[in-house]
């Protein structure tokens, strides 16, 4: 069984954003998975993997580390399995749209929920977690949360293709889901689980596509703890 090394929050939640893309790709692979839990700030708990940061796979003798990495080798390792990209343009084209998230809805929803993130990471990771998000956000906790409407604001703007998109197909990849899917599921599920805000409205297209994800796998990423 393939190990998942990945971040524990307070009351068992697994948060990391992308372990959940890693998370789905498996289910997607119809591939059993175990996780092993790691405090955020415990970085010899990965220290195996060489990096500092999860998610990590163990597949058999193989050591993967970074969700795209994962993507790749998943897909290589079992091409018999369901395919995550659809080909080599696919992968291409899955491969920007992963660094465009990255780039752009990761750095939108932070400025949104950074700080019901750090009332939810374990306790032990309360401090590195201020410390940590405060110098990426170059500001404190405080001051996110007293910017919060304008940071919704502007994480609608930064998701208005997507809606515009969602409109005329169901799903990112087309009429099924995919990798794709994953890699933005993977940011609103981190904020399901880590905000008790909602953030998008019932009459969104991406509320109704948050709901089509939460069903896959019989409800795999639904019947979790969430904010």
């Amino acid at each position: 069984m393939i190990a998942l090394y990945e971040l524990k929050g307070k009351n068992d939640r697994r948060y990391s954003l992308f372990s959940w893309r890693t998370r789905m790709a498996l289910r997607h692979k119809g591939l059993e998975f175990r996780s092993i839990p790691v405090r955020l700030s415990d970085k010899a708990a990965i220290e195996f993997s060489g990096g500092k940061t999860v998610p990590v796979i163990k597949d058999q003798d193989t050591v993967v580390r970074d969700s795209w990495k994962i993507a790749e080798h998943l897909e290589s390792r079992y091409p018999d399995a369901p395919p995550l990209f659809g080909g080599d343009i696919g992968r291409g084209v899955t491969q920007a749209f992963n660094t465009w998230t990255d780039r752009a809805v990761v750095p939108a929803m932070l400025q949104v929920i950074a700080a019901d993130i750090h009332e939810r990471v374990h306790a032990d990771d309360e401090d590195y977690f201020r410390q940590t998000m405060e110098k990426v956000l170059k500001h404190t906790l405080e001051e996110s949360r007293a910017r919060r409407d304008a940071s919704v604001l502007q994480l609608g703007r930064v998701l208005a293709p997507m809606q515009e998109a969602l409109k005329r197909q169901a799903f990112m990849a087309g009429p099924q889901a995919a990798y794709a899917d994953y890699i933005l599921f993977s940011v609103l599920q981190w904020a399901r689980v880590m905000s008790p805000r909602e953030l998008l409205g019932p009459e969104d297209p991406l509320c109704r596509w948050r709901e089509r994800m939460l069903d896959l796998f019989d409800g795999f990423a639904r019947n979790v703890p969430t904010a």
